[in-house]
C-alpha cells in the first residue's frame, strides 16, 4: 500500500465531501479540525437525474476523477471525510480510484455498497459492523479553545446579564413531529414558575422553532433578565454556551444535544410531547451521566466532564492511519 501523502509543509491532506448542507459539513469539519492538516472542502452537486440514484448509483460521468471540473480531481488526499446521501457515491468512487486514501463516512450511508474504512453512526441507529463506530453523541466543532474565545465575543448584552445564567437552546418541528403548543406551554411554565428567579436566561432559536414556542418563551421571561437572539447577524450560539452556568436544550436534535454536552456545565433536556423515537433511546442513556437530566425539577449548577465523541472518532482515524 502506498504511504499517505503529505503536503509541501508536511501536513496531511484532508478532503471533506458534502453537498453543502450545514449540519453535515460541520460534523465533517469538527472531525477534520481535531485531526489537523490541510483541510479542503469539496462540494458535490449532481444533477437531479443523478441524485435520484444516490446513494446506490454512480456519480455523473462529468464528475469522474480524471475530469478537471470534477470535485474528485487533483492529487488524492490522505483522508477523505464525507456526510450526506449525495456524498456516498463520490466517496465510493474516490476509494476505488485511490485505495491508499483513508475514507470516513459520518452517519448511516443507507447502503451496504460503501467501501469506507470507517463509518460513524449515532448510538440510536441500527447499523453495526467491523468498520462501524457508534457513539452516544455525534461529531461537533465545540472545543475548549472555541468556548474560551467565545467568552469574549458576541453581543455585549450577553456579557452584561447578571449571573448565574442559563442558556436555552431551542429546536422545534422535525420531519415527522411537531413541537406542539401544549409542549410550548409546559416549557413556559417551567421558565416562569420553576426556574429560580435569580437566573438570567439567554435564548437562541433554530430555523425549526415555531412561532408559538417563541411567543410562549417571550411571555414567560417577562420580568426576568434575559436576551433572545432575533435572527439578525451571526448566531451567538457558542457565546451562549460559553457563558452559561447551565444549559436547557430541547430533545429534538441529536446535533444540538452533542454540542451542549461537549461543555462542562449541567445539561437539562426538555422533551416535547412528540419527537423522534430513536432520540429517546439515546436520551435514556445520556441521563445516566452525571449532571445530565431531563427538565423535570429544580435547576442546579456545577461542573461536569464533557462528553466528546469527536475526539473518539479522530482517535480511531489516527489508529487506522498508523495501520496503513
Amino acid at each position: 500500500m502506498k504511504e499517505n501523502s503529505v503536503t509541501a509543509d508536511g501536513e496531511r491532506k484532508i478532503w471533506l465531501l458534502s453537498d453543502g448542507k450545514a449540519g453535515d459539513e460541520n460534523q465533517c469539519l469538527g472531525v477534520a479540525e481535531r485531526l489537523g492538516g490541510d483541510i479542503e472542502i469539496r462540494h458535490v452537486n449532481p444533477s437531479k437525474f443523478w441524485a435520484m440514484a444516490m446513494p446506490w448509483g454512480p456519480i455523473p460521468f462529468a464528475d469522474h476523477p480524471d475530469r478537471e471540473t470534477s470535485p474528485l480531481h487533483g492529487h488524492f488526499p490522505d483522508v477523505a471525510i464525507a456526510s450526506g446521501r449525495r456524498a456516498v457515491s463520490y466517496l465510493r468512487t474516490l476509494k476505488k480510484a485511490s485505495p491508499q486514501t483513508l475514507t470516513v463516512f459520518l452517519k448511516d450511508p443507507r447502503t451496504n455498497s460503501l467501501n469506507a474504512d470507517l463509518i460513524w453512526v449515532p448510538f440510536h441507529d441500527a447499523r453495526r459492523g467491523k468498520n462501524v463506530m457508534a457513539t452516544l453523541t455525534g461529531p461537533h466543532r465545540v472545543t475548549t479553545e472555541v468556548l474560551r474565545h467565545a467568552r469574549t465575543t458576541g453581543p455585549q448584552a450577553l456579557h452584561h446579564l447578571p449571573g448565574p445564567s442559563v442558556s436555552l437552546i431551542l429546536g422545534g418541528d422535525t420531519a415527522k413531529e411537531q413541537f406542539g403548543k401544549a409542549a410550548s406551554r409546559r416549557l413556559a411554565r417551567y421558565l416562569s414558575d420553576v426556574l429560580p428567579s435569580h437566573f438570567s436566561v439567554m435564548v437562541t432559536p433554530s430555523r425549526r422553532t415555531p412561532d408559538h414556542l417563541m411567543a410562549a418563551v417571550r411571555q414567560a421571561l417577562q420580568g426576568r433578565p434575559h436576551w433572545i437572539w432575533d435572527g439578525e447577524g451571526e448566531n451567538p450560539y457558542f457565546t451562549m454556551m460559553a457563558l452559561a452556568d447551565a444549559i436547557i436544550v430541547t430533545a429534538d436534535s441529536h446535533s444540538m444535544l452533542s454540542d451542549v454536552l461537549a461543555t462542562s456545565v449541567p445539561v437539562y433536556i426538555f422533551e416535547p410531547d412528540a419527537y423522534p423515537e430513536k432520540l429517546k433511546r439515546t436520551i435514556d442513556q445520556l441521563v445516566q451521566q452525571p449532571w445530565v437530566q431531563r427538565l423535570d425539577g429544580p435547576l442546579e449548577t456545577g461542573d461536569r466532564a464533557p462528553i466528546d465523541a469527536t475526539e473518539l472518532i479522530a482517535d480511531e482515524i489516527r489508529h487506522l492511519l498508523k495501520d496503513t
